[in-house]
């Protein structure tokens, strides 16, 4: 058995493994470059007002509580592909893909990623899912780094849904880790406060504006425009939503903004509610039966 210190170590290394990943710097570099832009196009003063100060501090500490949880993430996604792979569903050889260019690879696998992702993200807003999904569109700033404002347990989802849907494909490593990148950097794109629409291109690359409407807090806009790169999904599922610049209010109504300790808890508070009612409830008619007892 694990001692504490040994939990402590792997949470460590954990993060000291993200913290020398290139790609780290490339994003930061992102973000960066985003930042400065966007204090070009607003001024300091709104867009480094108190409000999205505070919108990202809390992502940034719910950022760093996933890295501490990572491994525990990673345990069980990987009993979940154990469990799959003992059920012996046939793949497709990787010899199939050997003679395809590594771009068009590249696509594949972000193609059918994005399928996967969608069909994780509409179960994400159902109700027994939805408080999983709930802390990623809390922020009622949205911006680049609302990207890394999810809660680990959406990620263990994400990965599940992936060895499910995915795992039969036998991509190349390879081509998958070139389209994770491409997907990371435009999951940040698609989060950043511009009204980008994409013209004719709307229903082949998700835009701005496109996945803005999906954080909007409106009855309207819930559960819509559920892809992450490739609108047509929603197209072809009727899920797809883009009346024009989307100028309401974002967030979620009954979700905390900024709590960083409420949104870390926000599954175990809001399925804790339904259990607790499901509890037997003979013994307190019992007690109540028992106050309207007369004395002798």
């Amino acid at each position: 058995m694990k001692s504490v210190g040994d939990y402590i170590i792997a949470r460590f290394e954990a993060w000291c493994r993200l913290a020398s990943d290139p790609v780290f710097y490339f994003v930061a570099a992102f973000l960066l470059i985003l930042l400065g832009c966007d204090v070009i196009r607003k001024g300091w003063r709104r867009s480094l007002s108190r409000r999205a100060i505070e919108s990202v501090a809390a992502t940034l500490a719910i950022f760093h509580i996933n890295v501490f949880l990572v491994p525990g993430v990673w345990l069980l996604s990987d009993q979940v592909k154990q469990g799959y792979d003992l059920l012996g569903i046939t793949s497709i050889p990787g010899k199939v893909w050997s003679g395809l260019p590594i771009w068009l690879l590249s696509f594949l696998g972000i193609l059918a990623t994005d399928f996967a992702n969608y069909w994780n993200h509409r179960l994400m807003h159902m109700k027994w899912l939805w408080p999983v999904h709930a802390i990623h569109h809390s922020d009622p700033v949205v911006n680049g780094l609302t990207t890394f404002r999810v809660h680990a347990l959406e990620n263990l989802v994400m990965w599940i849904s992936y060895t499910l849907l995915l795992s039969w494909i036998g991509l190349p490593r390879d081509a998958i880790g070139y389209g994770a990148l491409i997907v990371l950097f435009h999951n940040i794109y698609v989060h950043v406060d511009v009204d980008w629409g994409h013209g004719p291109l709307r229903l082949f690359i998700a835009s701005p504006r496109f996945h803005r409407w999906h954080h909007a807090d409106v009855p309207a806009a819930y559960g819509k425009n559920l892809a992450n790169i490739f609108p047509f999904f929603d197209w072809l599922f009727g899920t797809y939503r883009v009346p024009g610049p989307c100028d309401v209010p974002l967030g979620a109504t009954g979700v905390p903004r900024n709590d960083v300790l409420k949104l870390t808890l926000w599954p175990l508070i809001e399925w804790s509610g339904p259990a607790i009612r499901l509890l037997p409830t003979s013994r307190l008619q019992v007690v109540d039966d028992r106050r309207d007892v007369p004395a002798e």
